[in-house]
């Protein structure tokens, strides 16, 4: 049960148990109320037959013994009943319309009343088995004492009791019910600031880390909070920066050494007097310092992305160009993996750097040859739609798992079951597409079925930048 509420939001919790406690009130409250009333009630009942008792015997010659049988037949009628009994339990007088021809005490009370001279209790008579207040009084005569009982009914005490009983279940509910659109409409008003918190906080990304959440304007639990979310987003934003600011002057300071590596690497490789094994190590840590400035410009440009300096030469390209251009210098890599390579691109005029794009575009031909199997195919297709430019990438590949799909663009993430670490890459391919594509003013999303392969797809303005922000198709 208590895992079942923690589930719950916090609004309907507190209203839940703002409803079982005030309904625990309720209940208590009315319980006590009830047996308030009833004992009150009865008090008075009491006070009733005391007096009724005490007009009986006052009526009554006190010398005379046994009491006489008038002074109960004076009692007034109605239901109101009294019996003069003798100390063996025999009835000598009774009166009233409801009066039964036995003793209306048990031998027990009898017995109690000849010893303590009074005895109170409740009693049901007739056939309906009414209940009845009794009290019974031992008067001591001349001779053996006699015993007056009085009894009043308790009809009226019950139906008081049941009408309050029946006014409290009806309106006990209501109350509830009133009580919890109350305790709601005051949870929601409490928890505004949540709210208002969460979706401010949800909206903060890696490019968005200057904005704050709202802090009340009250010095409450709430305040304390968001006071506390800023500071940790200050303390996020200026951990951030500073990594950023590590990448981008690391990626400088290792641009000129791996330049100057790869020139000189080029050089000895050019020399005449090489031994096979030692062309065989040069020419491999070329190619391992050509894949390092790889990485190196790729954080590079992610780097300048962070800071919102990327710079980019916009300006009309063909996105159908571009995608044949493309293909066309990919496919002797298709070919010695025995990938078909198929292309559809027709004009598509977009707005665009050409180099960025054309990395974004290679990126995507490049990672759907490598990761299709042999005997498989890549398509691209490039299209027009709405004034907007798009472009996809279909292979047949072993495809991407749901739970994997959503963290394709993640920065250095790799599908190690599907890519191996064999056919190289950084894990940053995907990243750069994402953040190149998206400082267009445009949309890449990927799709895919585990097995069956997948579809890298993007959407780039077919305007000048001034409308190139509207949401791509």
């Amino acid at each position: 049960m208590a895992g079942w509420l923690a589930r719950l939001p916090v609004r309907v919790r507190l209203t839940a148990w703002y409803l079982g406690l005030l309904a625990v009130i309720l209940a208590t409250l009315g319980s006590f109320l009830l047996l308030r009333l009833r004992a009150d009630l009865v008090a008075e009942t009491d006070q009733v037959l005391d007096t009724q008792a005490a007009g009986i015997l006052a009526e009554s010659d006190g010398g005379l013994e046994p009491m006489p049988a008038a002074s109960v037949a004076g009692l007034p009628r109605g239901d109101t009943v009294a019996q003069l009994l003798s100390p063996t339990g025999e009835v000598r007088a009774r009166a009233g319309t409801a009066v039964p021809a036995g003793s209306l005490l048990t031998p027990a009370m009898l017995r109690q009343v000849l010893a303590s001279e009074q005895v109170r209790a409740e009693v049901r008579l007739g056939p309906d088995r009414a209940r009845y207040r009794v009290l019974g009084l031992r008067r001591a005569g001349h001779g053996s004492p006699t015993v007056l009982v009085v009894a009043a009914p308790l009809s009226d005490v019950d139906r008081s009791v049941d009408r309050l009983q029946l006014l409290l279940l009806v309106a006990g509910p209501m109350a509830l019910v009133l009580a919890g659109a109350g305790g709601w409409l005051l949870a929601r008003a409490a928890l505004r600031p949540v709210d208002q918190m969460t979706r401010q906080a949800g909206v903060i990304g890696a490019h968005r880390l200057h904005d704050r959440v709202s802090v009340p304007d009250a010095a409450d639990e709430l305040t304390r909070l968001a006071r506390t979310l800023n500071g940790m987003l200050d303390r996020i934003e200026h951990g951030l920066v500073e990594q950023r600011r590590l990448v981008a002057d690391a990626s400088h300071e290792l641009r000129t050494p791996l330049a100057v590596m790869r020139a000189e690497l080029e050089v000895a490789l050019r020399a005449d007097d090489l031994s096979a094994a030692d062309a065989e190590v040069l020419a491999s840590t070329a190619e391992e310092a050509t894949r390092m400035s790889k990485i190196v410009d790729d954080l590079l440009t992610l780097a300048h992305r962070d800071e919102n300096n990327l710079e980019l030469l916009l300006a009309p390209v063909d996105l159908g160009e571009i995608a044949t251009e493309v293909t066309t210098q990919l496919r002797p890599l298709a070919q010695a993996g025995d990938v078909r390579l198929l292309v559809e691109a027709p004009p598509v005029p977009v707005v665009a750097d050409q180099a960025r794009l054309t990395q974004v575009v290679t990126n995507l031909v490049d990672n759907a040859v490598k990761y299709t199997g042999a005997g498989g195919s890549v398509r691209v297709r490039v299209w027009e739609q709405a004034g907007w430019g798009g472009l996809a990438v279909t292979d047949t590949g072993p495809g991407i798992g749901p739970q994997d799909l959503p963290k394709v663009f993640d920065r250095f993430f790799r599908l190690d079951a599907a890519r191996t670490r064999v056919q190289g890459g950084s894990g940053l391919g995907l990243a750069i597409c994402k953040e190149l594509v998206e400082a267009h003013g445009g949309r890449i999303r990927a799709e895919s079925v585990p097995g069956a392969g997948s579809t890298f797809s993007l959407t780039l303005p077919g305007r000048p930048p001034a409308a190139a922000h509207r949401t791509a198709p």
